[in-house]
């Protein structure tokens, strides 16, 4: 199972792919957005044969990239600014913590 996981990041986890060396994480997101959107086509294509079936694989590689993306900068802010969650957003109506 670690081969598997090892395997993943290596093409599709930014941190440890050869995009690491991209500094500016918007740039990082940005390409991987791209590299997704052209799989996506590649897949439709060659495996659907539609360039119709695009949109759907398109859509659903947005989808995932910003749910890992998301998950990854709510997780890092939690462990190097928890006190952000300790907002009035994230309480109880009375104000207080449940």
């Amino acid at each position: 199972m670690d081969t598997m996981k090892k395997i993943w990041d290596s093409v599709m986890n930014s941190d440890y792919n050869p995009i690491s060396n991209v500094q500016n994480m918007e740039v990082r997101h940005l390409v991987m957005q791209i590299l997704a959107f052209m799989w996506s086509a590649v897949f439709s294509i060659y495996i659907v044969n539609s360039i119709g079936f695009f949109k759907y694989t398109a859509i659903a590689h947005v989808l995932l990239i910003a749910a890992i993306f998301i998950t990854a900068f709510v997780f890092q802010t939690a462990k190097k600014k928890p006190e952000v969650f300790d907002h009035k957003f994230f309480r109880g109506k009375d104000g207080e913590h449940e």
